[in-house]
């Protein structure tokens, strides 16, 4: 099934009180996402050029794992399906007990095949809801309901309305014009350089990157 077919058969009240409770760094309120998502089961879904695929994720913060929506294409997880061999996955406290050049090393390697995640959140929504939706059976309610709430955030991370998402998208497309007319460093840029450092500085920050990648190995085990 696709995105808008599984919202399509989900319990759209429960999934907005789940959206909104996850959106609280807003003031989008639970009847707003509700809006939200009756808006998104009656568009049309447009396919995009190449086949896309909507798997379960992860990110970690403070050692607390949280459930993501990651939108890959189609094409580069049958690829790492086959190039992406984990011997053996470590634990947290395994990992913390390694010396920092092994860690870095084990990142490398898992990193050096991994497929990598699209960045949905300025995409057509008619083209997101094409994507093909994948979850374990083994799922509960709970983490269902925790996944969709993460894809339809990710949506509408620039507006919830129509009209709020083309303005703010326009605006981003319009910011990077200008930086690339002026050949200047985005602001993002410098944000991901700085957490590079971090990244070298602080175990935690190796581990967790370690554990998320491990999180999509499994993941791709369970549904391909």
């Amino acid at each position: 099934m696709n995105l808008q077919q599984t919202l399509q058969q989900t319990n759209l009240p429960r999934l907005a009180a789940c959206a909104a409770h996850r959106h609280v760094a807003s003031q989008a309120g639970r009847e707003m996402v509700d809006t939200f998502l009756r808006y998104l089961c009656e568009l049309e879904p447009v396919l995009p050029n190449d086949k896309e695929i909507l798997i379960p994720g992860s990110w970690y913060d403070a050692g607390e794992k949280h459930l993501t929506a990651d939108l890959y294409r189609t094409a580069d997880l049958e690829r790492a399906r086959k190039d992406w061999k984990l011997k053996r996955f470590y634990s947290r406290k395994e990992l913390a007990s390694m010396e920092p050049d092994v860690r870095k090393a084990l990142y490398n390697s898992l990193s050096q095949n991994s497929p990598e995640a699209m960045d949905y959140t300025a995409a057509p929504w008619a083209e997101t809801l094409a994507a093909e939706v994948r979850m374990p059976d083994s799922f509960t309610l709970e983490e269902r309901l925790d996944f969709l709430a993460a894809a339809v955030l990710e949506m509408a991370y620039y507006g919830f309305t129509p009209n709020d998402h083309a303005r703010n998208v326009e605006r981003l497309e319009a910011a990077v014009r200008e930086l690339d007319k002026d050949n200047t460093t985005a602001p993002w840029e410098t944000e991901g350089s700085t957490n590079k450092t971090s990244m070298e500085t602080d175990p935690d920050e190796w581990i967790y990157s370690i554990l998320q990648l491990q999180d999509t190995v499994r993941m791709l085990q369970t549904l391909f």
